[in-house]
């Protein structure tokens, strides 16, 4: 058996190199976020003026209208059923 001059629970084999970062404090990251969405938003922005410069005539025929609408429709519905059946199954857990 082997003696160890320190005990077990003093001894440190962490260098500065293999420590875990510290992390970002909540107002920091939540302003970070704020930053963010407004950069996001004023890039959006800005691109949507520069295009509203130059409109083109790009309506589509009445059947790709329909198609649209149809498939707006389909979207809506599924997105709809897989709410309410998520929402049913976290209830559920409740009973």
């Amino acid at each position: 058996m082997t003696h160890r001059s320190t005990p077990p629970e003093t001894t440190s084999t962490l260098t500065p190199a293999t420590r875990t970062p510290r992390r970002r404090s909540a107002p920091v990251l939540s302003a970070y976020v704020v930053l963010l969405s407004l950069l996001t938003a004023g890039l959006l922005s800005g691109k949507a003026w520069l295009r509203a410069e130059k409109p083109t005539q790009d309506r589509g025929d009445a059947t790709e209208k329909a198609f649209m609408i149809i498939l707006a429709i389909t979207v809506g519905t599924a997105v709809t059923v897989a709410a309410v059946a998520f929402v049913k199954t976290k209830t559920d857990l409740f009973k």
